[in-house]
């Protein structure tokens, strides 16, 4: 602190030179002379010398003076052009942007955002590591990631920008076949999909407010949460999908909603970066434009099943 507040008095230094007087020089600093004297001065205790010699309308540099003038006025230069490029970099919508976020929301919900954003920002590039898995932060740095449901990092800045709910649903086929479940303990003879890590299905009574909770054995597990829902479409059995997926398929009847007298989860939809004193433009005008997006196109598209949410489950990909 003390470096850095000498540095400010050496280039208050170089001003009043080049100004060629104090009162000029307040003019350009907007700073009262009383002020600007007593930083000189003190400066010149500093040092252990004498740097000016003051007149009534101008002033006279001494031997010592000279000297540090001449030194760290090119010194000082080059130190404020480096400032001002690094402020450039960072005010400047251009230059790179890490993005990290789920397989399913990247290809589906997120595709035009991204071509919008692409098309208004062309200095912007975008680097996109799809994975419905938490990557480490130290493993994979970002700018900013998606994630859903609770988020626990203390490191990172959440802004939630989205939700959608679990709908436990089957295909018209399958519950012709092998029936329809009444109770989430029915579950338990059917053949079950899991789009993982959604393991533990959590269901509540409407009327009773009991809460159902298991840990499902599947017969397909997959960590692409499409790919379980195509399974469940083609009559392999039941899953618990996120409305945003299968809401369509449940508009146009080819999956039903099963268990309507029970509740499932509320799955939050949050933007998450890494907590810094200096955010670059480009970042923080990607996250205004996702937040603008995600209000005027919910995740879910106005899609609703007859299932409602209740909370919010615990931090996941997907």
């Amino acid at each position: 602190m003390e470096h850095s507040s000498q540095l400010d008095d050496l280039a208050l230094f170089i001003r009043i030179v080049e100004q060629g007087s104090l009162r000029k020089a307040t003019q350009t600093l907007a700073m009262p002379i009383a002020t600007l004297s007593r930083r000189l001065q003190k400066l010149e205790q500093k040092l252990g010398c004498k740097l000016l010699m003051r007149g009534a309308a101008r002033v006279a540099l001494t031997d010592a003076g000279q000297a540090y003038f001449d030194q760290l006025r090119p010194a000082l230069a080059e130190v404020s052009r480096t400032l001002d490029a690094i402020e450039a970099r960072h005010s400047d919508l251009a230059g790179p942007l890490r993005l990290a976020l789920p397989v399913n929301l990247a290809r589906s919900w997120l595709a035009p955002f991204f071509s919008t954003f692409l098309r208004n920002h062309p200095k912007i590039a975008m680097d996109l590591t799809l994975s419905n898995r938490i990557l480490p932060v130290m493993d994979r740095p970002f700018d900013v990631a998606i994630r859903v449901g609770k988020q626990s990092q203390k490191s990172l800045i959440t802004r939630k920008i989205s939700s959608t709910f679990l709908v436990p649903c089957a295909s018209p086929a399958y519950l012709a076949a092998h029936g329809t479940p009444n109770h989430p303990d029915d579950l338990r003879d059917h053949a079950l999909i899991v789009a993982s890590p959604l393991r533990t299905w959590r269901l509540h009574d409407r009327t009773t407010g009991k809460e159902e909770i298991f840990t499902v054995e599947s017969r397909f597990s997959v960590d692409e949460i499409e790919l379980a829902a195509m399974m469940i479409e083609d009559g392999h059995g039941i899953g618990l999908i996120p409305n945003s997926t299968v809401g369509p398929a449940l508009t146009a009847g080819r999956l039903v909603a099963v268990l309507p007298d029970w509740q499932t989860e509320q799955r939050d939809i949050f933007a998450v970066w890494p907590e810094t004193d200096f955010m670059p433009k480009r970042q923080r005008v990607f996250i205004d434009a996702l937040v603008a997006f995600a209000a005027q196109n919910p995740v879910d598209g106005g899609n609703q099943s007859q299932c409602a949410p209740v909370s919010t489950s615990s931090g996941s990909l997907i």
